[in-house]
């Protein structure tokens, strides 16, 4: 119990082998819980009662009134002693019922505590649970928070589980049911019996005992007649004929709350004639109606039932009745309560004041306002005062609330509602006069990009094309998937990979009218409802996390609970802000961050939180259940690829979304598709290894009935296998059953099965680069969340031209929801990963002095990251500076897009001189620029000079670099005059510069990018880090030479 230290004794069994501690959090001192040890679980009886318990308290955590659980453990050692079961618990002040003075408390008092304890119980029933051992000391009274808490499930019936051991007799004398005695049936109504039995003690003072008795002197007391009837129902002998729901006595019991309640305060409130003869002259009483009568019993019947709420407009005080409504004024000193108006009020309008305002308890006087100096102030007035004061304090506390709700996510809403009014006409459109087909590609001849350059095209963009049908209605057809927009001189492409290879007649007859191909916007407009949806559910508190809405909103701090135990990780590579990372993640009761700067090994942590959480829940005989995803399909696989030595059966993973955009080693395994044939093959197998051994058996029988009968027999297996096979059924069970579902952050939510299931956990890798609401999405449906990202590297892609507001929200760190966690979160819910594995120390320093505050050290050998290059010996960052050169300007291209000529040359002369010096073979080099012309221009080059043949070089644009990584990088700035573009964003150059393991080129003018005036240009540190280290150098291409 490395992180709890014992503080004290609450409870012993009677053998001394169980009991119950009070521990403190070593790490928080103020923070107590209670841990619960069985002793030897390895015996039957005591393992099913620790089990049970478990069981229960796990299906329970949400219901209130009932002891929290946090952690448990199947294997403690307390002293010579070995395996005690252990469950942590919350620690609950206060004492059992069994030690309190009943006396002391009025009948309204015991009325309350009942009902507390009523509740409590219907949230157990509710979850199929039934306690079974109900008794007084196995509840908890907290007379300081007026809290009630039900403990000791330990011999509870779980309905949904069928087990004989829970035949087994085990009762308390006086307090179980006749039928838990006797070994019978067990339902809620043995549950309501022992509420009978202990509410016998609290009303009537005296010990529970046999039921006969108790009926007796419940029947001979002078109590209400409901109550004596709804106890004598509870205490019947037969369970067919005892009360046998627990919202029937809760019905009862509230009925008598409320009765007490009228006479339990009194206020008078004072009322002018000129009330009277305004509801006079309304017709809403009739003329002849004297106040007397309008004070003793109309308003007393119109105010039977009344709410009241504070108008902190006008300063005065809302009493709203059965049909009428009046508007009060409250003299603070005094005490007295003025009606200034009263008027009738529809009954929307009542509504709307019950739900703003509190039920008044108590009984109203109306006196008449021409005795008001004769008449006492009520007694009760000034009790009203403090409940009005109390419910505006809600209000006040709930308005703030809300505003903060509005601010971070008000704007977020309005970014959605642009996206869906605009999605359509302003998404990305392409014009053009030729295309041809090509071995599954659509290749088409850019005449316009419209909305968009062709830079801004993203990956795996599906594009449609508009017809008609035959009502002259529009309808769109699928096109394909933009797979790259290819640069040549002044002529631009975009290549599209057709849906299985083919294009449909219909849409070729289409390409042959040159009609316009758009972006696919009708998977965006449904993503912008999911999202919708997301934020109304967080709005509405309908989460699955404890808290989630007041901890997103700093209102309320997020829980921790440590393990019992330490955590005993999968491997010893982990270093210690990973470990701490894990650690924070697992202990945290709802939310947590981890921070994976770039080469940091977030995947891999990720992984191993993966791995504790299926550890712990083998060892509990539990089936949890984590969702994994991301923004790309890549990162996805990517923490899919290590689960085998984790999971063994792959049915227990499922990952959605369609082949295409899947590894093929993951879908192979893992898709729905993968699982369906795998299942349905065995199914086939065994079923025909069956026919055969019967075939060879029915062969031998020459009764003609017995061989018809075998034919219905194959006819019937044929039937079932084919239905089966039918997928919504399979499919449904093949999700239900997995342990780790995974998929894209909006993508996952494309599985019908999947659409209303709660997790255990939410894993968000990239979570920096998804939007808020996307977030959300995935974020509401899950106990724990854990996000993983990095707010330096790349944020949400969004395209203003659909979204003004989105487009400058993804910029603004006060809006993007991991940024807003990363700075509120306490230290014990968030980590950074301060250890880089991928660098050299000194591209590894540049990172960490530039863009994160010097806070990551290397933690590999440089000796391991030696490029072994003769002409950059001792160098691993090199510019390659054009500032002096004439050729050195950028050139901008048709569809909007930028290239640069010079630098094109630069980088063609490096290769050429790495492969002159026989250095170029098997060398792993990634080219990266932010223009998909530069990105072409590039890759024709390297093509004709067939270096590519040589080594291995990766060329693409910035955006899809993200994740990737290679030994040298080579990266061309392209801009030179005007503007840096993009580049101005931290993110993407962090991005661009931390992708190199071994060897770092930049290529541009070095003397633009320094004296460019930005406050968030990150290019002056960069190249003063390079002034300033000996491992850095900066070659001059003034000239055609450079070496």
């Amino acid at each position: 119990m490395v992180n709890y230290r014992k503080v004290g004794v609450i409870h012993t069994s009677a053998s001394g082998k169980s009991f119950v501690w009070k521990v403190v959090d070593r790490n928080k001192p103020d923070k107590f819980y209670a841990m619960k040890f069985f002793a030897g679980v390895n015996d039957d009886f005591q393992k099913l009662v620790f089990k049970r318990e478990l069981e229960a308290l796990q299906m329970l955590r949400s219901c209130e009134g009932i002891v929290k659980i946090h952690d448990n453990n199947a294997s403690i050692r307390i002293g010579d002693e070995r395996n005690y079961g252990t469950i942590l618990m919350d620690y609950i002040p206060g004492d059992t019922l069994d030690k309190i003075d009943w006396s002391r408390y009025s009948l309204l008092k015991k009325y309350e505590i009942c009902l507390k304890i009523l509740k409590a119980v219907k949230g157990a029933h509710a979850n199929d649970v039934i306690h079974r051992d109900l008794k007084p000391s196995n509840i908890i009274y907290d007379e300081i928070k007026d809290e009630i808490t039900i403990i000791d499930f330990g011999f509870s019936k779980i309905k949904t589980i069928i087990e004989k051991e829970t035949t087994m007799p085990r009762y308390s004398e006086n307090y179980s049911a006749p039928e838990v005695i006797l070994g019978y049936d067990i339902t809620e109504a043995s549950d309501i019996y022992s509420l009978g039995a202990i509410f016998y003690e609290i009303f009537f003072l005296k010990p529970a005992t046999s039921e006969n008795k108790m009926v007796a002197d419940i029947q001979e007391s002078s109590n209400r007649e409901s109550f004596k009837n709804i106890l004598i129902g509870m205490l019947a002998t037969n369970s067919d004929e005892r009360v046998n729901n627990v919202v029937d006595v809760i019905s009862v019991f509230s009925e008598l709350i409320g009765e007490l309640n009228v006479n339990r305060w009194e206020y008078n409130i004072f009322v002018g004639v000129n009330c009277l003869e305004l509801l006079k002259r309304k017709y809403v009483i009739p003329k002849d109606m004297t106040m007397a009568l309008f004070t003793n019993s109309y308003l007393k019947k119109q105010f039977s039932e009344c709410y009241g709420y504070f108008d902190s407009f006008k300063k005065t005080y809302f009493i709203t009745g059965l049909e009428i409504v009046a508007e009060c004024t409250f003299n603070t000193e005094t005490k007295v309560i003025d009606i200034i108006k009263i008027n009738e009020i529809a009954v929307d309008r009542r509504n709307i004041n019950i739900k703003r305002g509190f039920k008044i308890e108590g009984k109203i006087d109306f006196i008449d306002s021409r005795f008001k100096y004769s008449t006492r102030v009520g007694k009760d007035n000034a009790k009203l005062l403090v409940m009005f004061v109390n419910k505006q304090s809600e209000k006040d506390q709930y308005k703030v609330r809300e505003e903060k709700f509005d601010k971070l996510f008000g704007e977020w809403e309005k970014g959605l509602n642009e996206s869906v009014e605009s999605e359509k006409e302003k998404v990305g459109k392409i014009t053009y006069e030729n295309y041809k087909l090509d071995n599954g590609y659509l290749i088409i001849d850019v005449s316009e990009c419209i909305n968009k350059s062709i830079d801004e095209i993203q990956p795996n963009t599906k594009y449609i094309i508009e017809g008609k049908d035959n009502r002259n209605q529009p309808i769109y057809l699928e096109v394909g998937t933009f797979e790259e927009a290819v640069c040549e001189d002044d002529a631009a492409k975009v290549i599209i990979k057709l849906p299985n290879k083919f294009l449909k007649a219909n849409v070729k007859a289409l390409l042959k009218k040159k009609i316009i191909i758009s972006e696919d916007f009708r998977a965006n407009i449904k993503a912008y409802r999911r999202q919708f949806s997301a934020i109304n559910a967080l709005k509405a508190d309908d989460c699955s996390a404890k808290n989630l809405k007041d901890i997103i909103l700093n209102i309320e701090e997020p829980e921790s609970t440590p393990n019992i135990v330490g955590l005993h990780y999968s491997t010893k590579d982990l270093n210690d802000s990973q470990k701490l990372a894990v650690m924070k993640s697992l202990h945290s009761e709802n939310i947590s961050l981890i921070q994976g700067p770039p080469g940091t090994g977030k995947t891999k942590v990720i992984k191993e939180i993966i791995f504790q959480i299926i550890k712990k829940s083998k060892d509990r005989a539990e089936i949890p259940r984590i969702l994994i995803v991301s923004q790309s399909h890549t990162a996805v696989d990517n923490i899919l690829e290590g689960l085998p030595e984790m999971i063994d059966d792959s049915m227990q993973v499922v990952r959605i979304g369609q082949d295409k955009d899947i590894s093929s080693a993951i879908a192979s395994k893992y898709t729905i598709e993968a699982h369906r044939n795998n299942v349905f093959e065995k199914i086939e197998e065994k079923a025909k290894k069956y026919c055969e051994e019967q075939e060879l058996i029915y062969s031998q029988i020459e009764s003609k009935d017995e061989k018809d009968k075998w034919e219905r027999i194959k006819a019937i297996q044929k039937d079932w296998i084919k239905r089966i096979g039918e997928r919504d059924c399979l499919d449904y069970q093949v999700v239900r059953s997995a342990s780790v579902i995974a998929g894209t952050c909006i993508g996952f939510l494309s599985n019908e099965h999947i659409k209303e299931m709660e997790f255990d956990y939410v894993i968000i890798d990239e979570a920096a680069k998804a939007t808020t609401p996307e977030l959300l999405v995935s974020i509401i449906r899950a106990k724990k969340i854990i996000l993983v990202g990095d707010q330096n590297q790349l944020p949400a892609f969004s395209d203003e031209r659909i979204s003004p507001t989105i487009a400058k929200l993804t910029k603004n760190p006060q809006f993007r929801l991991f940024d807003v966690l990363f700075e509120s979160l306490p230290e014990t819910h968030k980590q950074v990963l301060t250890t880089q594995y991928r660098m050299i120390s000194n591209i590894g320093n540049l990172i960490s002095h530039v863009f994160y505050g010097d806070t990551i050290e290397t933690g590999i050998d440089d000796n391991l990251r030696q490029h072994g290059l003769s002409r950059y010996k001792g160098k691993s960052i090199v510019w390659f500076n054009t500032s002096g050169n004439a050729r050195r300007y950028q050139k901008k291209v048709k569809g909007g897009s930028f290239i640069n000529e010079e630098e094109k040359r630069i980088i063609q002369i490096i290769l050429q001189d790495l492969n002159t010096s026989g250095e170029l073979e098997g060398k792993d080099i990634g080219i990266i620029t932010g223009y998909s012309a530069q990105k072409d221009l590039i890759k024709k080059a390297i093509k004709a000079r067939q270096f590519d043949d040589i080594a291995n070089i990766n060329i693409n644009t910035l955006d899809a670099f993200q994740g990737r990584e290679n030994d040298i990088i080579i990266y061309s700035t392209v801009r030179t005059n005007n503007s840096i573009g993009f580049q101005k964003e931290k993110e993407r150059v962090n991005v661009a510069f931390s992708r190199a393991r071994k060897l770092l080129i930049i290529c541009g003018d070095m003397d633009f990018f320094y004296t460019y005036d930005d406050p968030n240009n990150k290019f002056i540190e960069i190249i003063d880090y390079i002034n300033e280290h000996e491992q850095c150098q900066v070659i001059s291409c003034k000239g055609e030479k450079i070496f």
